[in-house]
């Protein structure tokens, strides 16, 4: 995973990227709904694998890889972008970090809303930080019938090479 190139995006491309987010999501950064938009200042970096990662101030905020929009770990860490949650207990917690999908047993908790192909975070049960962003591959409530199999994909976890290649930057 190398850098390609790095820029700051302009008023008009951060524009663009804010319509692009709310067709597909609502991922929108705190900073980004608090202060005009010519003073919040997005780097786009793009990886020789053609994805595209947005930081804001130094965080991860944003991962694109081929048509999957995501946000990133660090934006979720510092509660500055929310999505739906999926507590998973102590057991799951090293295989997550491992970057294994979600199996519908570890799930201990999740919210009711969550749908079939939405982004949810997975927290632990303990510490209820966030190791992980994911997939739904099934609703709430089948996976709370069902209680078997895989429930969620997992798309960037604590120390995937996302994360790595983000704590770097960050330095």
């Amino acid at each position: 995973m190398r850098i390609k190139h790095r820029t700051l995006l302009r008023t008009k491309e951060l524009r663009q990227l804010r319509k692009q987010l709310e067709k597909v999501s609502n991922l929108e950064h705190k900073a980004i709904r608090e202060s005009p938009s010519s003073k919040v200042q997005v780097e786009r970096i793009v990886l020789d694998d053609k994805s595209e990662l947005y930081f804001i101030g130094g965080e991860l905020w944003l991962v694109i890889q081929q048509e999957l929009i995501y946000p990133g770990l660090p934006a979720l860490l510092s509660e500055n972008v929310q999505l739906p949650k999926v507590t998973v207990d102590m057991g799951a917690v090293p295989h997550i970090a491992n970057g294994a999908d979600v199996m519908a047993p570890g799930i201990y908790d999740l919210d009711r809303e969550l749908v079939e192909g939405k982004l949810a975070v997975i927290i632990d049960q303990k510490n209820l930080m966030p190791l992980a962003v994911g997939r739904m591959l099934l609703d709430a409530e089948t996976i709370l019938e069902i209680n078997k199999g895989r429930a969620i994909d997992t798309l960037h976890y604590v120390g995937d090479p996302l994360w790595k290649l983000a704590k770097e930057l960050s330095e």
